[in-house]
């Protein structure tokens, strides 16, 4: 079980002076996440065969003769033995520009929701960290190899594009498919990115609906959706609705998406709650989001 910032309500922390609300988000909750096959939709106790060898052959060829670094843990929820999924919890007192060199030493320890997280630090290059996709495929795909679903999902993404990895179009979609399958919520976003590549707005809000009424989200996904309401994509406009989506994802510091959403919430709001605007605007930087 790892700790991890529970969500919050945007409205308490309207009473907030701007310069305490990151911190404040930080330390409203804490809860225990298990990910395991409880909260997983179509259980898997391993990838299917064919696609769990060329994920290792893909991790193989990453990683080039160096050891790929595999949790020793006993506990279950970091085992991966069976489908996990989420980003890494981050402690209270390690700052956001840290973060990236926290997640790194779990990663290497082997630990699936770190390289997971450090992966997506060098694919954003936040966190005090260089932008490396080369890199950022390769902690990638050692999740992916452990059964990390989101570590998956963002292989497949790699895969299909050729983004730090030889590109396999075929392998990237099937990838994709399958954990979006699942309701994982990173394949959920890959597969609604490639209906909105196609013009099928409709199809993709749909598929973060879904998601959202499974419970299983994350902060990119919130963001994803809040961005439709607001703008009328896919689905009426309902601008408050997107408002609080952003919210939520902002409050899912610093998984990734939440960078995003409280610098769209200082854009949004500054022309109407410039208190609130400058609190999402501290946050986003706080995260190195590049306002």
């Amino acid at each position: 079980r790892l700790e991890q910032p529970m969500r919050y309500s945007g409205a308490l922390l309207l009473w907030l002076p701007p310069w305490s609300a990151g911190a404040f988000i930080r330390s409203l909750f804490v809860v225990r996440r298990e990910r395991l096959n409880a909260g997983l939709a179509g259980r898997l106790d391993e990838l299917p065969d064919d696609i769990a060898k060329l994920v290792n052959r893909v991790t193989l060829d990453l990683w080039d003769g160096h050891d790929i670094p595999v949790t020793k843990s006993d506990d279950p929820s970091v085992r991966g033995n069976a489908p996990l999924e989420g980003e890494a919890g981050l402690p209270f007192d390690v700052a956001f520009d840290e973060r990236a060199e926290f997640f790194r030493a779990k990663a290497l320890d082997g630990d699936p929701r770190a390289q997971h997280s450090y992966a997506l630090l060098r694919w954003s290059g936040f966190g005090g960290v260089a932008r490396d996709e080369l890199e950022s495929a390769k902690f990638h795909a050692a999740a992916a190899s452990q059964n990390h679903l989101d570590g998956l999902a963002v292989l497949g993404g790699c895969l299909r594009t050729g983004t730090g990895v030889k590109r396999d179009v075929g392998l990237g979609l099937r990838i994709i498919d399958l954990c979006s399958g699942l309701g994982n919520p990173t394949g959920v976003n890959k597969k609604a990115a490639l209906l909105e590549s196609n013009d099928d707005d409709f199809g993709a809000v749909r598929l973060y609906q879904e998601a959202v009424e499974r419970g299983r989200v994350n902060a990119l996904l919130l963001f994803n959706l809040g961005w439709a309401y607001i703008h009328g994509s896919g689905v009426e406009a309902d601008r408050e609705r997107g408002l609080n989506l952003w919210r939520e994802s902002a409050g899912r510091e610093p998984d990734e998406g939440s960078e995003e959403a409280a610098w769209n919430l200082h854009l949004e709001l500054e022309g109407e709650d410039r208190d609130e605007a400058n609190k999402w605007l501290i946050v986003a930087q706080d995260l190195g989001y590049e306002c």
